[in-house]
């Protein structure tokens, strides 16, 4: 008698056991599920990226970032930044890009862009002489700028994959000069002696220098290969 109540018991606890973990697993199956699902469709971000997509584009908006000062001279920059939301297989991909700077300047309340165009993606823009590991920060004498302007890899996008242009303008972002087209890569830039600027840049296995004045935008430039151990 006292076994069979036993069992009894013990069915019960069980048929109970069964009641509540029964929903509670089948909750957590379906929350899984959804995670999946939503995880495969979502809206991949990529940050800090210069990419810009030129198929099917879904979404697309630009944004102004924050204006930071010139050293050495009264205007202030800002970059433009586009975000664009693409098709990825089931779902999408946002990708930002870099695709021109803002320059104003409040003494003659006035502004104007680095670039004529938002075709291009800016892969840097960096000021020289550098004061990166300087204890006084330096006037800049000019900005050396990376570009993209062509899809040369044949994706769809511009990247840093894509052939780059290299270029220089001056601190208050006028005079914007190109220096060498179709690129592969900025290796080094650098001024010398009495403002001389150098640039040293990868074109597959060849490598190129190029010198200027770099308080001169309209000087002569100076372009020679050097010997490359690349093979």
């Amino acid at each position: 008698m006292q076994t069979r109540r036993f069992f009894t018991l013990l069915w019960r606890v069980n048929a109970l056991i069964i009641l509540v973990v029964g929903p509670l697993a089948s909750a957590l199956l379906a929350a899984a599920g959804y995670l999946l699902l939503k995880d495969a469709t979502r809206t991949r971000h990529i940050d800090d990226v210069a990419s810009t997509a030129l198929g099917d584009v879904r979404d697309s908006r630009a944004e102004l970032g924050a204006f930071g000062p010139i050293h050495g001279s009264p205007l202030l920059r800002a970059p433009l930044t586009v975000q664009q939301t693409y098709a990825l297989g089931s779902g999408s991909k946002e990708a930002g890009s870099v695709r021109n700077y803002r320059y104003v300047d409040p003494s003659r309340r006035s502004a104007h862009w680095l670039l004529p165009s938002m075709d291009s993606v800016i892969l840097s823009s960096e000021a020289l002489p550098s004061n990166e590991y300087e204890s006084k920060t330096r006037q800049a004498v000019a900005y050396v700028d990376v570009t993209v302007s062509a899809d040369s890899s044949g994706d769809d996008r511009l990247s840093a994959s894509d052939a780059q242009q290299i270029a220089m303008s001056a601190p208050d972002g006028k005079g914007y000069r190109l220096l060498a087209d179709k690129a592969d890569r900025l290796l080094d830039a650098r001024l010398l002696d009495r403002g001389r600027l150098f640039i040293l840049h990868a074109k597959g296995k060849k490598l190129t220098a190029i010198e200027l004045n770099a308080r001169d935008l309209s000087s002569q430039v100076v372009s020679y290969e050097l010997p490359a151990s690349i093979r």
